[in-house]
């Protein structure tokens, strides 16, 4: 009778401890994630997997290769392809994809280990140049010198200011120019500018500074030509003309000299309100004209110049 007992009782614990285990989750009906791979490039993990049992979104988390679960960066999405972004070309990394069921139940965890993102695609180097037709604006126009840039970035403010706390501004998508407004005159700023590449990634920072023109700058686009007569017998009249796209200055002072080591200060000078004048009686040992802005107050351009004729 003792024996019968005996091994009833071990039944019934062999039994109980079948009820328990219900497998790898434990008895959950929660289902474990099945059935992962992925695919990678110099930034990004992209993984698929299949859904378990009564799961209705996941729960990714990821890190370098090691790290301890519950330390790393997490995701939660409802799809069973995910895209994880903004990793580092040429590093191996872990994830543990988790199905959620509900508040209070989810399934083991699956370990999916030493996932090596692709070598870096975007080694060039970035580089602007600097232009300026107005004093409240400045044309960049970018270069990258290894491949193709889908477009760029860059961060701005005046010299010596911190990486993160100036102006952002990025080209439209496939273009390499960008026009900022709002600059000030006569001032230096600090550039820093980089790259997105096709990949997906972007080159580092590089530092540029340019100091913006005055707010008065000089004319450009000189000309002259004779109009009518000979400046041999002293009736010649020749037109002078240049160009301003900076704005509307109060005047014009055009200075005429005999040779390009005259102080244009001290030349012949005449005042015009527009971007040309005729001037009648000259002579021929007049042999440049030199040009400059006069803006509001008693702020004039520098001298632009000479044009020899």
């Amino acid at each position: 009778m003792k024996t019968k007992i005996t091994a009833f009782a071990t039944l019934f614990l062999f039994v109980l401890l079948m009820g328990c285990s219900g497998g790898d989750d434990g008895g959950s009906n929660c289902g474990k994630v099945e059935s992962v791979t992925f695919s990678t490039t110099p930034v990004a993990v992209t993984l698929y997997f299949t859904g378990g049992t009564n799961a209705n979104s996941f729960k990714v988390e990821y890190g370098p290769t090691g790290f301890r679960q519950g330390t790393g960066t997490s995701v939660v999405t409802s799809n069973t392809q995910i895209e994880v972004t903004g990793l580092v070309p040429s590093t191996t990394y872990d994830f543990y994809i988790t199905g959620i069921c509900s508040d209070t139940e989810n399934s083991t965890p699956y370990k999916l280990s030493s996932v090596t993102t692709q070598a870096s695609q975007c080694t060039g180097t970035t580089s602007v140049q600097f232009g300026q037709l107005y004093p409240n604006e400045i044309d960049l126009q970018f270069t990258y010198s290894g491949g193709y840039a889908e477009y760029y970035e860059v961060e701005y403010g005046p010299v010596g200011f911190t990486l993160g706390t100036g102006t952002k501004a990025t080209t439209s998508f496939g273009t390499s120019s960008k026009t900022l407004t709002g600059i000030q005159a006569s001032t230096t700023y600090d550039f820093y500018v980089r790259s997105y590449c096709a990949s997906g990634e972007k080159t580092p920072f590089v530092k540029f500074s340019y100091t913006t023109m005055n707010g008065c700058p000089k004319p450009t686009n000189l000309s002259s030509w004779i109009v009518s007569g000979s400046c041999n017998s002293g009736t010649a009249t020749r037109a002078f003309s240049w160009s301003y796209l900076a704005g509307t200055p109060q005047s014009y002072t055009i200075s005429i000299v005999q040779g390009a080591t005259d102080n244009p200060a001290e030349g012949n000078t005449f005042v015009t309100s527009t971007t040309g004048i005729s001037i009648s009686n000259m002579f021929c040992n007049w042999r440049a004209f030199y040009v400059r802005a006069n803006c509001t107050g008693n702020d004039s351009s520098e001298w632009a110049g000479p044009y020899y004729f």
